[in-house]
């Protein structure tokens, strides 16, 4: 029963966790101070939270489970951690937006993370229900 719950907190906060990227991603190609202020706090509030909780649930069932080793989870693990760096990277930029009040312009692959995120929550699902090696 706990690995259930525990399942179920991952996945809810995988889906936050996402929802937030793609957020981002479209609020660092937005040039208004409004939008930024208002989709920092949603990230400090909720997206940052939610990262964390899934960290911890995920470590937690891979532990259970057994599977630190298996290939599957080696690829999943290196996929998540670059979505952990691409989600510092957009709340540093958009961070840097407000600061400086717009003058900060994104690099231009960064306002196309969005499908970054997408690709890479199908490989990271896939990994997980597949299993392929």
């Amino acid at each position: 029963m706990i690995y259930l719950m525990m399942k179920t907190v991952h996945v809810a906060a995988v889906v936050t966790f996402v929802g937030g990227l793609l957020m981002l991603s479209v609020g660092v190609r937005i040039a208004n101070l409004a939008v930024h202020r208002a989709v920092r706090r949603w990230d400090r509030m909720v997206t940052a939270p939610a990262l964390a909780i899934v960290w911890i649930t995920g470590v937690s069932i891979a532990l259970n489970g057994h599977w630190f080793g298996a290939a599957w989870l080696s690829v999943k693990l290196a996929v998540v951690v670059a979505l952990s760096a691409l989600h510092g990277m957009l709340a540093g930029t958009l961070r840097r937006m407000e600061r400086d009040d717009l003058v900060v312009v994104p690099t231009p692959w960064l306002g196309q993370a969005a499908g970054a995120v997408v690709a890479a929550t199908a490989i990271v699902v896939g990994l997980v229900v597949i299993k392929p090696f």
